[in-house]
């Protein structure tokens, strides 16, 4: 017998080397969901091994298609499938009819909603200076075109250094590095940054002619783990990244305003590249929920020996 631990229901019970987690969990009167009736359909039953995960046996096939399909990390194990040969501590992770409902929404194309993951990533906000005198001042035909031509180059060249633009908000972009487990994610952003200014450059020129307004940008960044899922109800849902790391690069993006910087990096990020890339200034900022100040370095130029990992 193993000593079966449901740190959601402060409830302690035993079970037998064939009972599953979820048989166990049925018998001791818990509550445990389980959509698809425990044939690993669904992922409903889905739980959060807090101790004891080393001495589980590993995942039968159908519990291991499931989880290559949702990507679930190793410390998610679907009750309906797992028998523990051991004391195991677990928590449900769907716990009423509402997380039900979540857990079971689709996509547009019918996969299964992709669950939150921790990744290593580099995150990336651009945004357009001045964006409110230039909407102002220009026809609103103008606007838009000039838009879509601007989010068009720029998207071109956030793919061709492996990114991702996961949102817009008006006069923006976020775009991450490394969704894909590309370790050379910090590397593809530098890159991917000095290229968009190129590109904006140019674009200026070209725009400037046409409205007779500057159309110049500002970009902030920053390296580390993120937090990465889908979120939103049924039809309005989209692949979101959060966490801290987001967080802080939007703080430094914002940052460049009122220090007239272009392109605004974390010194994690600096760090990994400072013998490759020239910065204009090194500044002290606070940002918003983090405590103390924080060194950003603002880039001026990339040599030509830089490295992408």
């Amino acid at each position: 017998m193993a000593k079966l631990e449901f740190s959601s229901d402060k409830k302690c019970i035993q079970t037998d080397p064939e009972e599953t987690i979820l048989d166990a969990a049925l018998k001791h009167d818990i509550p445990h969901v389980h959509a698809c009736g425990g044939n690993a359909f669904c992922s409903t039953c889905r739980v959060l091994v807090q101790e004891g995960l080393d001495k589980l046996p590993e995942r039968n096939d159908k519990e291991l298609a499931l989880a290559k399909q949702l990507g679930l990390p190793e410390e998610i194990r679907l009750a309906c499938q797992t028998k523990p040969q051991h004391d195991l501590k677990v928590r449900r992770l769907v716990m009423d009819k509402v997380d039900e409902d979540v857990i079971l929404q689709h996509g547009e194309e019918g996969k299964p909603r992709s669950l939150g993951q921790v990744k290593k990533a580099s995150v990336l906000f651009v945004d357009i200076a001045d964006y409110t005198a230039f909407t102002e001042k220009t026809p609103a035909y103008d606007v838009v075109h000039v838009l879509n031509r601007y989010f068009y180059i720029a998207g071109s060249i956030i793919k061709k250094y492996n990114g991702r633009i996961i949102d817009y908000y008006g006069d923006g972009f976020l775009a991450i590095f490394g969704l894909d487990d590309d370790p050379k994610h910090a590397g593809n952003l530098i890159s991917a940054g000095f290229a968009l200014q190129d590109a904006v450059d140019k674009f200026d020129h070209d725009i400037h002619a046409l409205v007779n307004r500057d159309f110049k940008i500002r970009l902030g960044a920053h390296t580390g783990n993120v937090i990465w899922g889908t979120i939103g109800i049924t039809g309005m849902e989209k692949e979101a990244a959060i966490g801290d790391t987001v967080n802080f690069a939007s703080r430094i993006e914002q940052a460049n305003k009122a220090l007239n910087t272009k392109f605004l990096i974390s010194e994690a990020l600096y760090r990994q590249f400072d013998k490759w890339c020239t910065i204009s200034g090194t500044y002290e900022i606070e940002a918003k929920g983090k405590e103390g100040t924080h060194r950003v370095y603002a880039l001026d130029r990339m040599l030509a020996s830089m490295p992408t990992a």
